[in-house]
């Protein structure tokens, strides 16, 4: 009987109770992992036979000791129970905080697929950590804040004497009546990358942040809007018209009316304007981080989008997808149709289509991860797997 290859993808692989009988079972093996674990019987059988490893980190580890894998976010804090022979992968971020050296050095072995956020007095014990991301160090003894973090008008009040207060991203300081006074006498500092505040508070707030500190001058009143938003009624009467966008703003054909109210405009991501009012946007003088002059029928931001013939036909100024996960043209559209009505197809992941669509979609594509037509799908579906494994943890 003829041998198979067995090719294996795992973000650990657990080779420590390994067989001849498994390995001779097989032509090849082929190994993909972030961690393969190996015991002191197994590790000179996997060069016995045909094994093709390709392992960011290769452990020798007891066979009885213990895998422990989180997904999201962890904490390791002082008191914990020390885990004995245990590893550890937490594929998000990891927090450790002040005082968990000893539940650090615990871990056999500690692997981070994502971020690792510890006290500044720490970052030389993270020579034991495999962090496949960032690491962001804090001052030690300070108060940590969220990683954007929006100060108001009742900070000072619970503020601590002598507090170094920390935010790892960004502070925010709009709020009119925010009391620096109170917080200098209190001796109050503040730590982060970046700090926007209005111009009639910077004299009083600037001695308070270090000089490594990025700073924004914002006009009095702007409000700050901490996600993508809509140039529309609701958002302006909501925040008023100057506005600090942390994110995307798209303003549509339907946003005309409410351009005259807008008299400051900072957007940290895109800005998607219709083609119609390009030019009055920039009279605003806005800052941005790229202007997208769109065509038609904007549709941007979604997980998923279905566009059907009537959708098409609707939009007869064209339509246009921008940052979208998956796009799916339905069959009922026509080639012709979507030549005509297709006016722009940007930066989205997956796209499907039918054979007699491709044409016109990669026409209008532009950054597109994948454009997969019908009958390639079919194909993948009918072709067999082989013996290809993907898992978060498999024990060869």
């Amino acid at each position: 009987m003829e041998k198979k290859v067995l090719s294996i993808h795992a973000a650990v692989c657990d080779a420590r109770k390994v067989q001849e009988s498994s390995l001779s079972a097989y032509e090849r093996i082929e190994i993909h992992a972030a961690l393969l674990l190996v015991s002191r019987e197994t590790r000179p059988l996997l060069d016995q036979y045909p094994v093709e490893l390709s392992a960011a980190h290769v452990l020798e580890l007891e066979a009885d000791a213990k895998i422990a894998s989180i997904n999201g976010k962890m904490q390791l804090q002082p008191g914990q129970a020390a885990p004995e022979q245990t590893v550890l992968m937490v594929n998000g971020k990891l927090d450790i905080a002040p005082g968990s050296e000893e539940v650090l050095k615990s871990y056999a072995c500690i692997i981070v697929n994502g971020s690792v956020s510890c006290p500044e007095s720490m970052v030389p014990l993270l020579s034991m950590v495999q962090v496949n991301g960032t690491i962001e160090a804090y001052p030690d003894s300070c108060i940590r804040l969220k990683r954007r973090a929006v100060l108001d008008r009742s900070f000072h009040l619970r503020a601590k004497q002598d507090a170094l207060y920390y935010a790892a991203r960004q502070i925010i300081a709009l709020a009119p009546d925010i009391r620096w006074d109170v917080l200098a006498e209190k001796r109050v500092r503040f730590a982060t990358r970046s700090l926007l505040v209005a111009e009639e508070q910077a004299e009083a707030a600037l001695p308070l942040f270090d000089e490594q500190t990025d700073i924004t001058l914002l006009p009095d009143g702007c409000a700050y809007v901490d996600d993508d938003a809509v140039l529309n009624k609701a958002l302006l009467q909501q925040h008023g018209g100057k506005l600090y966008i942390e994110g995307n703003l798209v303003v549509g054909r339907d946003s005309a009316p409410w351009l005259g109210q807008v008299s400051y405009l900072h957007v940290t991501g895109d800005l998607l304007v219709a083609r119609g009012l390009a030019e009055a946007v920039q009279a605003i003088h806005p800052v941005y981080h790229r202007l997208r002059v769109v065509a038609g029928t904007l549709v941007s931001g979604k997980t998923a989008v279905t566009v059907d013939r009537a959708m098409l036909e609707a939009a007869e100024d064209g339509l246009s997808l921008f940052d979208c996960v998956n796009v799916t043209f339905r069959e009922d559209i026509p080639a012709g149709l979507l030549q005509e009505r297709l006016a722009g197809l940007e930066d989205c992941v997956n796209v499907t289509c039918t054979p007699e669509q491709r044409a016109a979609v990669e026409m209008a594509a532009h950054d597109v991860v994948r454009i997969t037509d019908t009958c390639q799908e079919a194909a993948d579906a009918g072709s067999p797997a082989g013996n290809v494994v993907k898992s978060a943890c498999y024990v060869l």
